[in-house]
């Protein structure tokens, strides 16, 4: 219990005079005037000791009301997250397209597709602290088809693809209120079993849920559609499709927008829905083939994004990744030796012996110069062009005829090195050789049962090619020729060329290719970016030598015979100088 303090006779005197007397203590009696002075301090320790103690218990009473609601607080929101991890995705056919839609909370305000295994695009469409997610699930190849065949496809996915898409973010959206309600609920009620506070908890939850989707429904902005964000694949590639700004200003143009995303990615899947029937890809060996990268870094951030989403077994490039041999472009080749695959190489026209050197020098790689190797379990047989142009082509211009029968007679050392080593290696056979320009094919048909290249700059497959069950696949180029005329094509306005690779798929057992997917970007700007599949046929066909395609006698100079694994000097190889015979009126097909 307190004890009152004294009262001051000041304090006195100033409330006689407050209350009409004279103000002096000697007027008063004994008692006072009234006995009012006495009285106050009789009555001061009366009613001072509950007062304080009233305000001390309301304090402690609001601080355990604050605690209290804190503590409800924290527990529904735990709870209403725990509900919403559990909030199972909503299915949506749009189109040929099955893909699942999710509405989650988030820090940040975007709309995520997801197109496995290309990587993903985003946009900031709206303000909530919402995220919608939508996942392609597959594709049904016939209706992918139809729509691309048939007249009206386009015309039906505009008219049903956003209420459909729109249908399937509503159904999320009220399971995410469902499941919040429940979490926030269930959480509360376990915890302080009161039954009010557990319906006041699931009530906020869907108010808050209702909140945020209605926030991101009024903010939704279709124009953010013209500034997509890119992961994986995706990224190496400016967008999916060809979207220009003005085709998503209104809604009306953000159905057409939709609908040709749509028909984008279905064609990204139209021919990749299965590989052969009987293999899985544990029974696959994955090869990514590059070519003619001519200094264009951007084709290791490819090689590199396709080794992420596809798991590659191995890369294999079939040459020109410089373009003058110069020290600052073989510096460039370090960034091999951080790409986490094997990587195999031969030569290409442009490249010299320090490109080489310095690529073998990289712990990843192996460069193959008339020899057999073995990597990520194929048997590989390789050799480097005979010719150095460096910043020229020694296919066209002066040199050409000596140039070319350059290009023959390796492919024959080639030959002779496969067949000797199948001979020597029965159980072990080759199973695909490495030549830079495949316009000389004679010296490798019918002696291995695929041939890759590069050199020409467009893609190409020639199967069975003449008749002698040599199947040959030449790359085109994965750095879109960037320092070899790349460029030049876009300066006089017209498109640059493509930047492309090929994914191959060999069967573990056999070493024999099953099928392969053409992976084509656009370059230097360009907005696209398609995979295809195509499958091999799975009757093999005998390897047979054309008749009068035997090694000739003397076929190969003394001074451009390789030894295995040495490779030639830039001054043994032949180069545009001191030409043979004069150019052709056209090209013979080379390109750099």
């Amino acid at each position: 219990m307190t004890t009152p303090e004294e009262p001051d006779p000041a304090d006195d005197a100033a409330g006689a005079a407050a209350a009409g007397g004279t103000g002096s203590p000697d007027d008063a009696g004994p008692t006072g005037t009234d006995g009012s002075a006495q009285d106050r301090e009789d009555e001061h320790p009366a009613q001072s000791a509950p007062t304080d103690e009233a305000r001390a218990r309301r304090r402690r009473r609001r601080r355990a009301r604050a605690l209290q609601v804190t503590a409800t607080a924290v527990v529904a929101v735990l709870g209403a997250i725990l509900g919403l991890q559990l909030v199972p995705d909503s299915k949506v056919e749009v189109g040929p397209l099955t893909a699942s839609v999710h509405v989650r909370p988030s820090l940040s305000s975007d709309t995520v597709l997801l197109l496995p295994p290309i990587g993903e695009v985003s946009f900031d469409t709206h303000t909530a602290p919402v995220s919608i997610e939508a996942r392609v699930k597959g594709v049904d190849v016939e209706k992918a088809e139809a729509l691309f065949y048939s007249d009206t496809g386009f015309a039906e996915l505009q008219s049903t693809a956003p209420e459909q898409i729109t249908a399937a973010a509503a159904r999320n959206a009220a399971m995410n209120a469902l499941f919040a309600a429940v979490g926030a609920g269930l959480a509360v009620g376990l915890t302080f079993r009161r039954v009010r506070r557990s319906l006041v908890a699931g009530g906020s939850a869907v108010a808050l849920v209702g909140v945020s989707v209605g926030a991101t429904a009024v903010t939704f902005s279709p124009a953010a559609l013209t500034q997509p964000r890119f992961e994986g694949l995706l990224s190496q590639a400016a967008y999916i499709a060809d979207l220009g700004e003005a085709t998503a200003q209104d809604y009306a143009s953000y159905r057409d927008t939709l609908a040709e995303f749509v028909g984008q990615v279905s064609a990204l899947y139209i021919a990749a829905d299965s590989l052969p029937v009987g293999l899985d890809q544990e029974n696959l060996v994955t090869v990514l083939h590059v070519s003619d990268i001519h200094d264009n870094p951007q084709a290791y951030d490819v090689i590199e994004q396709l080794h992420t989403q596809f798991a590659i077994d191995a890369v294999i490039d079939t040459g020109d990744i410089v373009s003058w041999g110069t020290p600052v472009e073989n510096e460039l080749l370090h960034r091999i030796g951080t790409l986490d695959v094997p990587y195999v190489y031969i030569s290409g026209n442009h490249d010299g012996a320090a490109a080489a050197a310095t690529i073998e020098e990289q712990p990843n790689a192996t460069v193959v110069d008339n020899e057999v190797v073995e990597v990520a379990g194929l048997t590989i047989a390789g050799i480097g062009d005979p010719r150095f142009a460096a910043d020229d082509d020694s296919d066209i211009g002066s040199g050409w005829q000596e140039g070319k029968d350059a290009v023959a007679a390796s492919a024959f050392q080639l030959g002779d090195t496969i067949e000797a080593h199948d001979e020597a290696h029965p159980e072990d056979p080759v199973d695909l050789a490495l030549l830079h320009d495949p316009t000389q094919p004679e010296g490798l048909l019918g002696r291995a049962p695929l041939v890759l290249s590069g050199h020409m700059h467009t893609s190409k497959v020639e199967r069975d090619r003449e008749g002698s069950g040599t199947d040959w696949l030449t790359a085109g180029s994965t750095g879109g020729a960037l320092a070899s005329g790349g460029v030049a094509p876009v300066l006089q306005g017209d498109d640059p060329l493509d930047l492309t690779a090929r994914m191959l798929y060999f069967d573990r057992e056999t070493g024999r290719l099953v099928a392969y997917d053409d992976i084509t970007m656009g370059g230097l700007g360009l907005v696209s970016v398609s995979i295809h599949r195509s499958q091999m046929p799975q009757e093999e066909t005998e390897l047979e030598v054309p008749e009068g395609a035997e090694t000739p006698d003397g076929t190969v100079p003394p001074e451009q015979e390789v030894s295995p694994g040495e490779g030639l000097p830039d001054e043994d190889r032949v180069t545009p100088t001191d030409p043979v015979s004069p150019a052709p009126g056209a090209s013979d097909g080379g390109e750099g």
